[in-house]
């Protein structure tokens, strides 16, 4: 199960309109509970995928944003717990190449459509543990307090 707020999502779905006609990505960060990754932050990501006539199906996240982004969070107490990446003109299911770059089990990825530059809607999905395709896991929403220390 994927938990994250509404503001995080409003996040990913600005990312994946501002990308399009391109695929947009990014990091999902938050922690994991009881097996559930909840996501409490977002790293927008650039998609420097080489060919650029290529990006409106393809996203790669540079090694070294990548690297940056998960130190970052390590400092503010999060870890990586997924990737998202939006689907210009495409429903948001995990394709054959999505598996073949998927790199993490327990990791949620969330992929989003984006139809003509408007977010839509978001399915996400976890790659099973012998790497022989994804199986779609629930999205809820959760509210986060935040206390005065």
């Amino acid at each position: 199960m994927l938990k994250l707020t509404h503001g995080v999502y409003k996040q990913i779905k600005a990312h994946g309109a501002a990308s399009y006609p391109h695929e947009g990505c990014g990091l999902l960060l938050g922690y994991v509970e009881d097996g559930v990754n909840v996501v409490t932050a977002v790293q927008p990501m650039q998609n420097i995928w080489p060919v650029e006539a290529e990006k409106p199906t393809r996203f790669r996240i540079a090694e070294d944003d990548w690297r940056d982004a998960e130190l970052e969070a390590m400092l503010n107490g999060l870890d990586v717990v997924g990737v998202f990446h939006s689907h210009p003109d495409n429903p948001p299911v995990a394709s054959p190449r999505d598996r073949a770059w998927a790199a993490w089990t327990g990791y949620s990825y969330l992929i989003t459509q984006v139809n003509n530059g408007d977010p839509s809607y978001s399915r996400s999905w976890q790659l099973k543990q012998d790497r022989s395709g994804f199986i779609e896991e629930p999205i809820t929403e959760i509210t986060l307090m935040i206390e005065n220390k």
